[in-house]
């Protein structure tokens, strides 16, 4: 069967087979999500590129596969076999180029597809299930899987976000390439909502983020550099306030509906800053210290007259 829904898991097999949640799996990737975005903007230097610097969070998507020797091949190379369509469509995409790229064999066998990140809603559910998928695969065929083949992989499949590295960064996500590497930060904390209940088109904004940065171009630059340094000093409470000010800016061309009224009860909260998903549905608080449980009833409270449900999620 191909695209077996239960309980927020895909079953798929090698573009069809699938395989019981309880049978044993040879192999697991696993991949983080991000919350919105820390910083949105030009890349300065870079013409017509984003730059953006995710919130990586602790919600996963899992991939597993299982090896299945009777099971039919199918050579990745081979493009006169019609493959069914697949609701991970893009991971399997990635893994073509990535067996063309490695040498490696098509797997004759079940994949199995678990997410904690819900799709279309800026929290880069596309981008860790193709990481997740290409993780798997390269661990069971004891191969090492190196950023660099890894962004050239994500170079012919999406936009990406740059959720398989485990620090902050400064990310070209057209080029998937590194910008600028940053120590780790100490954590932050974010109480979030979804702005609206539907899903958000993330890969038809381009042209439109590009006008809108080059008519604000003087306020992202300045940003842009503020930026920069908060992280290099490792300053959360700076880091806050310039993803206050790339939330704003952001309001200007995709804005959220409740944006105002978190901007307004900011300091009611005591929040250090908000954070959005610029082209997705995620807002929320950000506080440089775990919030109180009195202050999560508060703020949901909040939410809930927003239309929305309060989570709370560490990044860093």
């Amino acid at each position: 069967m191909l695209g077996v829904n239960t309980d927020n898991k895909t079953l798929l097999g090698s573009w069809g087979n699938s395989f019981n949640k309880t049978q044993h799996a040879d192999s697991v990737g696993v991949c983080r999500g991000s919350l919105g975005e820390l910083f949105q903007g030009p890349a300065i230097g870079m013409h017509n590129e984003i730059a953006i610097i995710s919130s990586l969070i602790p919600k996963l998507n899992k991939v597993y596969y299982a090896d299945d020797p009777e099971f039919y091949e199918i050579s990745s190379r081979d493009t006169s076999v019609a493959k069914p369509p697949s609701p991970h469509h893009k991971s399997f995409r990635a893994l073509e180029i990535f067996c063309q790229l490695m040498d490696l064999p098509w797997p004759n066998g079940s994949w199995s597809f678990e997410g904690e990140l819900p799709i279309a809603r800026g929290m880069a559910s596309s981008t860790a299930d193709i990481i997740a998928t290409l993780r798997c695969y390269a661990k069971y065929m004891g191969v090492n899987l190196t950023h660099k083949i890894t962004t050239d992989v994500l170079r012919q499949v999406e936009r990406s976000d740059s959720v398989f590295i485990n620090q902050p960064v400064l990310f070209c996500s057209s080029q998937n390439s590194v910008i600028h590497y940053f120590n780790p930060i100490r954590p932050l904390y974010c109480l979030y909502m979804h702005d609206h209940r539907g899903q958000v088109n993330t890969e038809d904004t381009r042209e439109l983020l590009i006008a809108h940065y080059e008519a604000h171009y003087s306020e992202y630059k300045q940003l842009w550099f503020q930026t920069i340094t908060a992280f290099e000093e490792n300053n959360l409470k700076a880091i806050c306030h310039c993803s206050t000010l790339s939330a704003q800016l952001s309001q200007k061309v995709l804005p959220k509906n409740s944006f105002q009224s978190l901007l307004d009860n900011t300091k009611r909260f005591n929040a250090d800053g908000i954070l959005v998903a610029h082209t997705g549905t995620v807002i929320g608080y950000l506080y440089c210290e775990k919030p109180s449980i009195h202050l999560i009833e508060s703020v949901s409270l909040m939410f809930k007259s927003l239309g929305g449900t309060c989570e709370l999620t560490e990044i860093g």
